[in-house]
């Protein structure tokens, strides 16, 4: 049989079970076993061989030998058969498990580590990756997916990808599929299932400036005549948002056991918080005047302050009927877009910074990780920027001035005499 034919043959066992039988060679440089299996790094098969000089000096006798032979050769053979490969065996065998499977155990592992919220989010991007990459190439292993995949994958979600604003993927939302790609291939690196972070060679897109502005007092008096006689529950909602700084799924989890009226204090558990972090966050009295209204202490412990009707319930609020409230009385009130329901909480912060209230008292009242992120949420447009600039701006040099602070002599400083 020629060369081409025995080539011919491998493919074509290769195609039909990804193996070719052990046999024994007798060469008369010595014994070796010789079988062929997939290589995973290029889906090929590679020839193995056993040497078998070192069993044939234990043996005199030829016929003792080969029955020795047989008896190894049809145990490898059964492994064979049934599935068993030596690339996927030692240090490296994870290198060759399929992404699919990579990421089921991804999704579980990050359950007990993560918040719900943080987890669909986790998870909602691995499955749009592993569908994408599973229409390219199924049961592709995870050691294969190199940097082409992974930019390929990011112009397809930026470009391609259905159900984006406007047909595309805004720069914004780009830079936070770079941040969970990069999550997700560092958590790999760290169980051996890749080698290279392909996600933090890609680089990130300058982020458009938030689309949200302030909301100036006298829109927020129309704001409170509004919902104080359409939506009393709801007027609650906002003015936790503004005055106590909580997030919307902050409120929307607050139990009746956490509203602490006695101490005038609100409890943001640790399984509700950002940070995964209890805090207690003080009431402001117009809150407080609020929460008198609603008199808790006839409901359960257990129910959440905010239900379908922001009633205290057994079932608590969803995200999208407060937007869907917010939208409706914005509309009714003919309020800007930009106006959103996150607005409140960049004005409350804003306007405890320009009442002189410390950055680092705003920042643990917030809830911040660092000052940077208090002054970044209160970077929002004043409408009154220009009026309060006109009517507070010092002259450069008043000439009206009784005393010249350069010439008038100052008293001397004063020291301490010992007891």
């Amino acid at each position: 049989m020629s060369k081409n034919s025995n080539r011919l043959s491998v493919v074509n066992g290769y195609s039909a079970t990804n193996y070719l039988p052990a046999v024994l060679k007798e060469y008369k440089s010595g014994w070796i076993i010789e079988y062929y299996v997939e290589n995973p790094s290029t889906q090929e098969l590679s020839r193995k061989k056993i040497r078998l000089q070192r069993l044939t000096q234990r043996y005199k006798s030829k016929s003792e030998l080969r029955k020795h032979v047989n008896n190894i050769i049809l145990a490898l053979n059964l492994k064979l058969s049934t599935g068993w490969n030596p690339y996927f065996v030692g240090e490296d065998s994870r290198l060759y498990t399929p992404v699919k499977d990579v990421i089921e155990q991804y999704k579980e592992e990050i359950k007990r580590n993560v918040r719900p919220d943080t987890h669909r989010s986790y998870c909602s991007f691995v499955n749009i990756f592993l569908e994408w990459v599973e229409g390219i190439s199924p049961g592709i292993y995870s050691s294969m997916i190199t940097h082409a995949y992974v930019a390929k994958f990011m112009d397809y979600v930026y470009n391609e990808r259905k159900g984006m604003k406007n047909g595309c993927m805004s720069n914004r939302t780009y830079n936070n599929y770079v941040k969970l790609g990069s999550a997700f291939f560092t958590w790999m690196i760290d169980k051996c299932y890749c080698k290279e972070n392909h996600f933090s060679k890609i680089k990130t897109k300058k982020a458009e400036d938030k689309t949200r502005i302030l909301i100036p007092e006298e829109d927020r008096i129309r704001i409170a005549d509004y919902l104080q006689n359409k939506n009393p529950g709801y007027l609650l909602v906002i003015k936790l948002i503004f005055n106590s700084l909580l997030r919307p799924k902050e409120i929307r989890n607050l139990k009746v056991s956490d509203i602490l009226l006695d101490q005038k204090q609100i409890v943001v558990r640790k399984d509700v918080a950002k940070n995964g972090k209890e805090r207690i966050v003080p009431m402001t009295p117009d809150v407080e005047k609020e929460f008198l209204k609603y008199n808790l202490h006839r409901y359960s412990p257990n129910f959440y302050v905010f239900g379908k009707h922001f009633t205290p319930n057994e079932a608590k609020a969803s995200d999208s009927l407060m937007q869907k409230h917010w939208e409706k009385m914005r509309k009714e009130l003919n309020l800007p877009k930009e106006m959103q329901q996150y607005s409140l909480r960049d004005t409350g912060i804003t306007e405890l910074l320009q009442s002189g209230v410390t950055p680092l008292s705003v920042k643990q009242f917030a809830d911040h990780h660092s000052l940077e992120m208090t002054t970044i949420y209160s970077n929002h447009a004043n409408p009154h920027l220009q009026e309060i600039i006109y009517n507070n701006s010092p002259e450069f040099a008043k000439k009206n001035n009784k005393k010249n602070l350069l010439t008038t002599p100052q008293p001397p400083l004063q020291t301490l005499s010992p007891q």
